[in-house]
């Protein structure tokens, strides 16, 4: 049992040294499942009942997900314990879901269900309403840019692919004790260096990509502290902060500004958007240099009929509306786009699984999990892209940022460029808000496209085409990022074709299942 126990411990560490924003220990990631796969060999022993297996798995997965996301309390406290509980229980699952197919079955190549229904297990994660895919496997080389200039080909799903092969063909190397012993490992140096061998290859290739145009970006960070001077500072006197900030900066040939999410936090009603006297500050200073474009977040109110994301006025018990978390354009005209935040953070802006459980709870769905005095957020459903002359954008908001399916959505529309705009300062200093910009670096690579990260506090940046940050502001850092930004149209494999892994492993997941009941009826017919 200490034995076990030990194991267990040990993959936990391998796996959380291995993450982000530690950075020489990234190659752990490639031994970090061999002890549960040792765990594992028990049961063919008779060594080890599945309760107890499960038991193991749990506790490696429960002090993976404590040590690399517990920083998630200082936002929601209550997120942060729903989170780590769920996501070591789905993690366990997998591996003890193939264990016991692995010994029904008796398949003589079974290894491949393993990473089939991990792979199925994330792609459900990106795409449901528990979603919480910050530890995508595939993430773990997000510090390491040039590792993996092929994401813009798999997306970070072919990392996840990556680390179980890689993981299996060690863990046969330290099985067997024969000659065999030595070829599983020179498979897995050879299954090591060759993707990174190619992604060298894409990287010189694709260094010197020419672009069609580029426009001049200021990227604001504010670095005002969303537990005080946020709400007791008033949003006049951000603004004025704001503008003795970019001033001295600001010219004619200035095409963009980026500011943070939420930096316009006292609601405003949608449809009174040009009367706001903010939104009015805005458009005076972009008449002021008539190319000047400013991409700002906030929080915004539009009517709507009764319904799971909506609350009654309470002036108008008969009036519902809905609240949004926004990102506005804004040009000498007035506000002349508008996106709603449409990845939600399960817990802290939306209740899961709302139009099921409406209908149940009734109203009182809107205070379950809520962050915000307004209720839960609403979303919409499609996604928007901000367009000035020729120049096209894409805006992400926050936890958007990774989800690299979601984001191609953006490109296929024709953003020539990305616009992340967030407020990590609610994660307070701890390795939450690295690991945060360090994933923008994915998005970079899988869609080739420049970004522009404005954060409230945390880490502001520039990253370019190959996922390298240009250039960046650190934490409780106050400044701005002038930078000329090429613009592309071409679009990546994974721009086109998305989460295709993903798709695949849930099919045959499926496939896989119906085949074991199946199996399973027809094994107790003829006993």
């Amino acid at each position: 049992m200490f034995r076990k126990i030990t194991l267990s411990i040990v993959s936990a560490l391998l796996l959380s040294l291995s993450w982000p924003p530690i950075t020489q220990f990234t190659f752990f990631i490639f031994f970090a499942f061999i002890p549960l796969f040792i765990i594992e060999s028990y049961l063919s022993e008779k060594k080890l009942t599945f309760r107890s297996y499960y038991g193991y798995l749990y506790l490696t997965f429960f002090l993976f997900n404590l040590l690399t996301t517990f920083w998630v309390k200082n936002a929601h406290v209550g997120g942060a314990i729903f989170a780590i509980l769920c996501n070591s229980f789905f993690m366990s699952t997998v591996f003890w879901c193939y264990a016991k197919l692995k010994r029904k079955l008796r398949w003589r190549y079974t290894f491949f269900v393993l990473p089939v229904f991990w792979i199925g297990f994330e792609y459900l994660h990106l795409n449901w309403d528990l979603s919480w895919p910050w530890l995508t496997l595939g993430n773990v080389f997000a510090s390491h840019p040039s590792w993996i200039q092929w994401y813009s080909w798999t997306g970070v799903l072919g990392g996840t692919l990556w680390i179980f092969i890689v993981n299996f063909l060690f863990f046969k190397s330290y099985r067997f004790y024969n000659k065999k012993r030595y070829i599983y490992f020179l498979y897995a140096i050879l299954i090591i260096i060759l993707p990174l061998f190619f992604s060298k290859m894409i990287y010189k290739n694709i260094a010197d990509l020419q672009s069609e145009s580029s426009m001049k970006v200021m990227v604001v960070q504010p670095n005002i502290n969303p537990y005080t001077e946020k709400f007791t500072i008033s949003q006049d006197q951000q603004m004025d902060l704001m503008f003795n900030l970019i001033s001295p900066e600001l010219d004619s040939s200035t095409d963009f500004i980026v500011l943070p999410e939420t930096f316009l936090s006292s609601s405003m009603w949608q449809h009174k958007f040009n009367l706001n006297s903010r939104v009015e500050r805005l458009q005076y200073l972009a008449k002021e240099f008539p190319h000047l474009n400013i991409i700002i977040g906030a929080v915004t109110l539009k009517l709507s009929e009764k319904g799971p994301r909506s609350k009654p006025l309470s002036s108008q018990p008969n009036q519902w509306y809905k609240v949004f978390n926004s990102a506005l354009h804004i040009d000498k005209e007035g506000v002349g786009g508008i996106y709603n935040k449409s990845k939600l953070v399960p817990g802290a802006e939306q209740m899961p699984f709302q139009n099921f459980l409406h209908p149940i709870l009734g109203d009182q769905i809107l205070q379950i999990g809520n962050s915000t005095s307004l209720g839960n957020f609403a979303k919409q459903d499609t996604v928007s892209v901000f367009s000035s002359n020729t120049m096209k954008i894409a805006p992400i908001i926050c936890y958007e940022s990774i989800y690299g399916d979601y984001t191609r959505n953006f490109i296929l529309k024709g953003a020539q460029a990305i616009f992340i705009i967030t407020n990590d300062g609610w994660w307070k200093k701890t390795s939450g808000y690295k690991q945060h910009s360090m994933y923008a670096q994915l998005r970079a690579i899988e869609t080739r496209r420049y970004i522009a990260r404005s954060a409230n506090t945390g880490i502001s940046s520039v990253i370019n085409h190959l996922g390298e940050i240009q250039e960046s502001l650190l934490w409780d850092q106050k400044g701005i990022i002038t930078y000329t930004i090429p613009l592309y149209s071409h679009k990546t494999f994974y721009v086109q074709h998305g989460d295709f892994l993903g798709r695949v492993s849930g099919f045959l997941t499926i496939l896989i299942f119906l085949f074991y009941f199946v199996n399973n009826k027809l094994q107790i017919k003829t006993e």
